[in-house]
């Protein structure tokens, strides 16, 4: 029984040591970014579902997640000799900040008051938010146009 409790020590040590960092749930609102800093350099970042979240890169110990669509999936960060940095849920959620939601019959419309109440389309929004998204759109690439 004494020689087996030390086994059984460095077996639980090793598990420890080999299990993959797991980290708690990352929660970044839609067209949000939420900062991760690493403890040591990155060599690799992968995304389950780049629909739903990406990663910017800032350098090899700092990275942001954003969200780009309302779901989870998970992102994993490898470090030097293929060793789990990083792993976990990214959970995209609705900002609500400053939100009021309008529905009439089965049309719904959001609107954003920070301070001056704008229409604020969202993604399950009919058809009247499609027409402000080609509003919003189309002013954003002439902005870019513009300084170019």
């Amino acid at each position: 029984m004494r020689v087996l409790r030390p086994l059984v020590a460095a077996a639980a040590a090793l598990f420890v040591l080999a299990a993959p960092a797991s980290a708690r749930d990352v929660r970044v609102a839609l067209d949000q970014a939420f900062p991760i800093r690493l403890s040591e350099p990155a060599e690799g970042v992968a995304i389950g579902n780049p629909s739903i979240a990406g990663v910017t890169v800032q350098n090899d110990q700092f990275l942001f997640v954003t969200g780009r669509s309302y779901g989870s999936t998970n992102l994993v960060v490898v470090g030097q000799n293929g060793r789990v940095l990083y792993s976990g849920r990214v959970v995209v959620t609705p900002d609500e900040t400053d939100v009021v939601m309008v529905t009439r019959g089965v049309e719904t419309q959001r609107i954003e008051c920070t301070p001056l109440c704008r229409p604020r389309p969202d993604i399950g929004d009919g058809e009247t938010a499609s027409a402000i998204n080609d509003q919003i759109n189309n002013r954003a690439a002439a902005a870019t146009a513009s300084h170019r």
